[in-house]
């Protein structure tokens, strides 16, 4: 439950509207138009006050207006907007206690995964998804895509699901599905159409991408249905440790072709952490100038990759983040797995990836100058409504940290975050992990 002073701030956001005071935004996350002082060293957050009516932002000014409306005071703390989680895995969501940590790779993970398909009821995966969902609610999300397994003809059950707590969820985090295939099911010209066909009208077309035979054969099939059937496209791609990067080559050189490039999401490239830095370099350039996004997923990645048993690693498998963004590349970062065979720790707390991040990639002042990796990029990428840049007239869907700047974010976990969702403070307890059990 929330305070009372939260919920009487409900009650004014209702009628006259309300004051979120003595704010630190990032630079990034403000529109150009807002009254602000800016300062002029963009990593420094700009100080402001907002004043929200209904589910809207109705001012944004340096310091709140004294008209009679409450105002909650934020003493310095960090306001970003809602989170948006562009790479997730909720019909694998938290089936390790019972199918196990596979202590192997990316390889053993997915035979761990298929040995508890039996479990997957409507039940089992309503529950399991609903529970992440709840989760990353709490959080602050407010939106995600969701990755669903898609082996074979027949649609799984796990899509029918997913497309019920859709629609069930909607307002409070709006959520997308990729269908997920393995790229050689684009050799079967009747599945993929059928497949196209199925997800058309919401859902994302995706395949898992890997050094194979045909390999160019079968992103040209994938392109041609995504312009086809109107849809987004999605690649697992390149998630290894070899130098070889065609899958992100070819993936490129499509979207170049068909002018495409917008529509691309491609998450892990791992390869591109031990390729030549001269090949990186073109492909980042590549990235850049067709407009296509990569979301990068340090925990799956530092779990998974250069794993071998009773060996430490040394090669991590970290997307080069900041050449990335010297390139001018976009970057997400994402959850992706979540207490399952790929990974099996996890919440969908996206403040936690980006935290991390920071440490495996070492990006500096992560809250004020990375915080668009888990907000704006993701939410053009995603083709959301809104782009979760702060402006009048836009949607209050914000995340509230006590924290003032990335050495206390980053230091403790936020556990006294707020989360405002259309204007209103929401109740930001996490389910109890006891409610999965069997």
């Amino acid at each position: 439950m929330i305070s009372r002073e939260l919920e009487t701030l409900n009650q004014a956001g209702a009628h006259d509207g309300y004051w979120i005071c003595n704010a630190s935004v990032p630079q990034a996350l403000i529109h150009e138009t807002a009254s602000t002082h800016r300062e002029k060293n963009p990593s420094q957050p700009v100080p402001i006050a907002l004043k929200l009516r209904g589910d809207r932002i109705e001012r944004i000014v340096p310091e709140a207006v004294d008209d009679g409306s409450p105002c909650f005071n934020l003493d310095g703390g960090l306001l970003l907007s809602g989170w948006v989680d562009a790479h997730t895995h909720l019909d694998k969501g938290h089936i390790s206690p019972r199918a196990g940590v596979s202590g192997g790779g990316l390889l053993a993970a997915i035979e761990a995964t298929r040995g508890d398909l039996r479990h997957w009821t409507h039940d089992d995966l309503e529950r399991r998804m609903s529970f992440s969902m709840r989760s990353a609610l709490a959080y602050g999300t407010r939106a995600m895509r969701t990755h669903i397994d898609w082996e074979q003809s027949a649609t799984p059950l796990a899509w029918d699901v997913a497309q019920g707590l859709r629609q069930e969820w909607a307002g409070r985090i709006d959520l997308q599905c990729a269908a997920l295939l393995p790229l050689e099911m684009f050799g079967d010209v009747q599945t993929a159409e059928h497949v196209a066909r199925t997800i058309a009208g919401g859902g994302v077309l995706g395949a898992f991408v890997y050094p194979m035979a045909r390999q160019r054969e079968y992103i040209e099939h994938m392109f041609s249905l995504a312009e086809r059937f109107d849809l987004w496209l999605d690649f697992h791609v390149d998630e290894h440790l070899e130098t070889n990067v065609e899958g992100i080559r070819s993936i490129l050189d499509a979207a170049r072709r068909r002018q495409m490039g917008g529509r691309v999401l491609c998450g892990h490239c791992c390869a591109l952490a031990v390729a030549p830095l001269d090949i990186t370099r073109d492909v980042l350039a590549d990235f850049a100038s067709l407009g296509a996004t990569v979301v990068s997923l340090p925990f799956t990645n530092l779990y998974l990759q250069d794993r071998r048993a009773g060996v430490s690693p040394r090669l991590r498998g970290i997307f080069p983040l900041l050449e990335a963004a010297e390139a001018g590349v976009r970057v997400a970062l994402a959850s992706d797995n979540h207490r399952d065979p790929f990974l099996p720790f996890g919440d969908l707390d996206p403040l936690q990836t980006l935290t991390l991040a920071s440490f495996a990639a070492h990006l500096a002042q992560p809250l004020e100058c990375w915080s668009s990796t888990v907000t704006t990029t993701p939410a053009t990428a995603l083709n959301l409504p809104w782009d979760g840049v702060l402006r009048e007239g836009g949607p209050a869907d914000f995340v509230l940290l006590h924290a003032r700047d990335s050495t206390e974010a980053c230091s403790r976990w936020q556990a006294d975050r707020m989360v405002v969702r259309a204007g209103r403070f929401i109740d930001t307890r996490l389910p109890d992990y006891r409610e999965l059990d069997s």
